[in-house]
């Protein structure tokens, strides 16, 4: 995006050269003749470079710099004066100007200062970037409710520390965005962080990858490999998804942890290692050691310190919070002015389930502002959040109407099931495949449910709309009654009694006995 300059001066033609100049090298650039228009232009839009003359109609520009500066701080200021040259230089870089040109002024002088300025507020804000990012990394951890709040107070305490971390959670709740956090509020910040996903390295290699292997150790190993606990030496190694780790490697990890010495594979030279340890799980330990699955030990090891982060679902009164923090990370990611929701949006992501937890709320969000205009309806929406958001208003709305009306359960439920498939359909464009895929029901089962209900869709067009009379039936012909043998009502007494005595249910046979009669 181009960078936007503001021009301020009351001379027309001077201002016009300029901004013409500075168009010419790729800039955006706008002029105005007043210090009034400058105060209100730099309030209503950030700029990234003011030329501004030092004498206007309404005002001295040397009392506007300080202004300036507070209303934008990091925008360079570049004078121009023909006046006391020397005093109004010396004045003007004083109170915070980034260069001064002195008139008649020479365009290609001008250009070079110019590109150099902003290359400079280029360098800030980089800088700036590059220290956000140094934080202690908890304010990425977004949400107030109690647990959540709870565990990050426990990690804050415990971040100092050199004890080892337990954080159990469903997967995509934030365990990884906390152990970084963890990392950078620790002594050993200034070490590397090494993470170890255990579900995703094969058995037989996991061994070699923590501890790494000697030269021959195994067929294929050509050199000599440090493994991941000498790489994060002085620093803190992470053991994503411990809980999937063999039995075999656990005790060998157990070993690590208790002694700080591992042997590489194929080796006999033991090697000391320096790491704080962080394993996360998306899997209960306790219940594994119950059964058998994890050791007792390594357990009992780990909890040093014991965090658990709390799935989406349990913390439903942070969604607001997350979803605006998400928003405008996906704003400033996909270089998108505006991301709003509507009100259908946002019923959607509310009933939503969120298996995914946050990870999958983030994923969501970046989809459909990279989808929307601006402003997110659900169809910019997964069909999975799309459909809970489609269940739950048509549920919300004919039960407000059942309850007012009085009507039966029956008529309820199939308004209910009629006016789901009327959204699902206006919102498919009337096409049935589509509305199938919005109500998670396959095609079939919607064409039956469409004509249960008397609705006329249609392929393109308005939304569908049930007709006003019910369609009439071709009239049945006549068909000759069914024979049945004498004895048919003894052989159905005789079924009844063996479905009673081998524990069925005989009401369908009693009902078609009935038929009988």
């Amino acid at each position: 995006m181009p960078e936007q300059i503001l021009v301020v001066e009351d001379d027309d033609n001077l201002a016009f050269v300029l901004c013409e100049a500075l168009q010419r090298r790729g800039y955006r650039a706008e002029a105005v003749g007043t210090l009034a228009a400058l105060r209100e232009r730099l309030t209503a839009a950030p700029h990234d470079l003011v030329l501004l003359d030092l004498r206007l109609p309404d005002g001295d520009g040397l009392e506007a710099i300080p202004q300036c500066r507070e209303l934008a701080p990091d925008t360079p200021i570049i004078v121009m004066t023909a006046y006391a040259v020397r005093r109004a230089a010396t004045e003007a870089l004083r109170r915070g100007a980034y260069d001064f040109f002195t008139k008649p002024l020479k365009i290609s002088e001008i250009e070079i200062v110019v590109e150099r300025a902003l290359e400079r507020r280029r360098l800030q804000q980089r800088i700036a970037t590059l220290e956000a990012s140094r934080v202690t990394g908890f304010e990425e951890l977004v949400g107030s409710s109690q647990a959540f709040v709870h565990a990050l107070e426990t990690a804050r305490r415990g971040a100092p520390t050199d004890l080892t971390v337990l954080i159990e959670g469903e997967s995509g709740t934030g365990k990884e965005l906390l152990a970084q956090a963890i990392h950078r509020g620790s002594a050993r910040k200034g070490g590397p962080l090494v993470a170890v996903n255990c579900a995703a390295i094969p058995e037989g290699l996991l061994e070699s990858e923590l501890f790494g292997h000697e030269r021959g150790a195994f067929t294929g190993a050509i050199r000599t490999r440090v493994g991941r606990f000498e790489l994060a030496r002085g620093g803190t190694l992470f053991l994503d998804e411990i809980g999937d780790m063999p039995l075999g490697m656990q005790a060998k990890i157990l070993r690590a942890i208790e002694e700080r010495r591992i042997e590489r594979v194929g080796g006999n030279r033991p090697i000391d290692v320096d790491v704080r340890i962080i394993a996360a799980t998306n899997q209960t330990l306790g219940q594994l050691v119950e059964g058998g699955r994890f050791r007792a030990d390594l357990f009992y090891r780990l909890h040093g310190i014991q965090l658990r982060l709390p799935p989406l679902r349990e913390r439903l009164d942070d969604l607001p919070e997350l979803i605006n923090t998400f928003l405008d990370h996906a704003q400033r990611k996909l270089s998108r002015t505006t991301a709003t929701l509507s009100d259908q949006a946002l019923q959607c992501l509310w009933v939503h389930a969120w298996p995914g937890n946050v990870r999958e709320l983030k994923h969501v969000l970046e989809g459909a502002v990279l989808l929307s205009d601006g402003v997110i309806r659900p169809e910019h929406l997964p069909p999975a959040v799309q459909t809970a958001g489609v269940k739950k208003l048509a549920t919300a709305s004919a039960t407000a109407s059942a309850t007012a009306s009085g009507r039966s359960l029956d008529e309820t439920l199939d308004d209910v099931e009629r006016q789901m498939i009327l959204e699902a359909l206006g919102r498919a464009g009337g096409v049935q495949v589509r509305a199938a895929r919005v109500l998670g029901i396959t095609e079939q089962s919607l064409w039956y449910r469409i004509k249960k209900h008397g609705i006329q869709a249609r392929v393109t067009g308005s939304p569908p709309t049930g007709p006003s009379e019910p369609a009439s039936l071709p009239a049945a012909r006549p068909t000759r009654p069914v024979e049945l043998p004498a004895n048919a009502e003894e052989a159905l007494d005789r079924s009844v009694t063996r479905s009673r005595s081998a524990g069925r249910n005989p009401g369908r046979n009693r009902a078609f006995k009935d038929l009988l009669a």
